[in-house]
C-alpha cells in the first residue's frame, strides 16, 4: 500500500496543499507552527474521518472557511483508490472512495491502516485506561476478522443492561437475560484479545530492545474481571451493587494493558524519554502485527521525532523505520538532523512554510 498523493484545503492552517508522495520515507521539516503537524492530522483526516488531536470537527476547519476538503490517491494490490471527505461547521461528512458515497468511516480504516506516533502519544501509558483499550481495539479490527459486529453487539448490550440499572424498572427475568447475553459476547471479546495479545507480545519485546534495549520489561493484559471466575458469575454477585451505582461495574469495557520494568510500574519507574520508547515500542509492534496480515500495510505518521529523544534513540527509530519498508511521514525542525536520524535513508525531503509544502533536495 502507497498513499501517491494527499491534498487539503480549509483544513487547519492548510491552503490548497498537496503532497507528492513515495512509497518508503518521507521527510516533513519546518519551524513550529509552519503546518508540518496538521499535514499530518490531514493524512489521518483520510484514513478515519476524524483527527488524532482532537474529538471537534470545527478546530479542523480554517478560520473563515465553511468547511474543509482533504482527498487523496493510494495503491493497493494492484489498484487505485480514490478519496476524498468533507466535513462543514455544522458537523456534517461526506465520505467518498472511487466517486463512489461510503457511510462508514471504518471503510476507511481498512482501506488505509494508519498509526501515528507523537509526543502526546505518551497518554496511552500516562492517560485512562480506555486510550489502551482504542489501542486493543485498533489491532484486532485489523487482525481478526468480525471483530466490529462483535465489539458493536457487545456495546450494545452494555448499554441496555445499563438502562435497565439505571432506571430499575425491569424484572430480574429482564436483567438477568442481558447479564447472560453480555457475559457471552464480552467473553468472545477477552478471548479474542487474549490471543491477540500473545501474538503481540514477542512482537513488542523486540521493537523494545531494537529502540531502546531496555530489559526486564513485561506486558500483560488484564480482562477487566477476576481470572477465577466467569462473568456471568460477577454480574449475579454484584447485581444489587451495579443496581445501587446505576451501571455494569465489570467486564470487557474495564480492561486494561499494563507495562512493569523488573515487576514495577513502568510509569513509576522510567523516565520520560523511556516511557516514550516504551510506547512508540507499542505502536510499532501493533503496525507490525498488522502488516503480517495478507491485505494490510499500514502508514505510520510520526511528528517531532527529535522530542525527547536523544539522537541515539532517533536512529534507532529511523533504522527500524526503514527495515519496514512501509510508508512514513515523518516531521522535524531541522532538516539535517532528520535527514540523520534515518542515515540517508530516505525517498523525498518537504519543505513545509506557512502551510504549503515544497519538495526539497537532499
Amino acid at each position: 500500500m502507497s498513499l501517491n498523493w494527499l491534498f487539503a484545503t480549509g483544513f487547519r492552517n492548510l491552503i490548497d496543499t498537496q503532497l507528492e508522495l513515495k512509497p518508503g520515507i518521507n521527510l516533513l521539516f519546518g519551524e513550529n507552527g509552519s503546518g508540518k503537524t496538521s499535514l499530518l492530522e490531514s493524512a489521518y483526516f483520510l484514513s478515519s474521518a476524524r483527527s488524532f488531536r482532537t474529538t471537534l470537527h470545527d478546530p479542523l476547519i480554517q478560520r473563515g472557511q465553511d468547511g474543509c476538503l482533504v482527498r487523496g490517491e493510494l495503491e493497493r494490490q494492484g489498484r487505485t483508490w480514490r478519496v476524498g471527505i468533507t466535513r462543514d461547521r455544522s458537523g456534517e461528512r461526506q465520505i467518498r472512495i472511487n466517486d463512489e458515497s461510503c457511510q462508514k468511516a471504518s471503510e476507511l480504516a481498512s482501506l488505509l491502516p494508519t498509526l501515528v506516533l507523537s509526543p502526546e502519544s505518551l497518554d496511552m501509558l500516562l492517560g485512562p485506561p480506555e486510550q489502551r483499550r482504542r489501542f486493543l481495539n485498533w489491532g484486532l479490527f485489523h487482525v481478526e476478522p468480525g471483530f466490529t459486529v462483535r465489539w458493536e453487539e457487545a456495546n450494545r448490550a452494555l448499554r441496555q443492561r445499563n438502562r435497565i440499572l439505571r432506571e430499575g424498572i425491569s424484572t430480574p427475568t429482564e436483567l438477568n437475560a442481558w447479564s447472560i447475553q453480555l457475559a457471552g459476547l464480552a467473553e468472545g471479546l477477552d478471548l479474542a484479545r487474549g490471543l491477540y495479545i500473545e501474538q503481540y507480545r514477542p512482537v513488542f519485546l523486540e521493537v523494545v530492545s531494537q529502540l531502546s534495549g531496555m530489559s526486564g520489561v513485561s506486558l500483560e493484559y488484564h480482562r477487566g474481571w477476576g481470572e477465577d471466575t466467569t462473568l456471568l458469575e460477577v454480574y449475579e454477585r454484584d447485581a444489587e451493587s451495579d443496581k445501587k451505582r446505576g451501571f455494569t461495574q465489570k467486564g470487557f469495557q474495564r480492561a486494561d494493558v499494563r507495562i512493569t520494568i523488573n515487576g514495577q510500574p513502568a510509569v513509576k519507574v522510567c523516565s520520560r524519554g523511556e516511557l516514550k520508547a516504551l510506547v512508540w515500542a507499542m505502536i510499532l509492534a501493533q503496525g507490525a502485527v498488522a502488516n503480517q496480515q495478507e491485505d494490510r500495510e499500514t502508514l505510520y505518521l510520526i511528528d517531532d521525532l527529535a522530542s525527547e529523544f536523544d539522537v541515539d534513540h532517533r536512529r534507532r527509530v529511523g533504522d527500524y523505520l526503514a527495515a519496514t519498508g512501509k510508508q512514513v511521514l515523518l516531521t522535524g525542525v531541522e532538516k539535517k538532523a532528520l535527514m540523520a536520524s534515518c542515515d540517508g535513508k530516505f525517498e523525498r525531503l518537504f519543505h513545509v512554510e506557512q502551510g504549503r509544502a515544497k519538495v526539497r533536495e537532499n
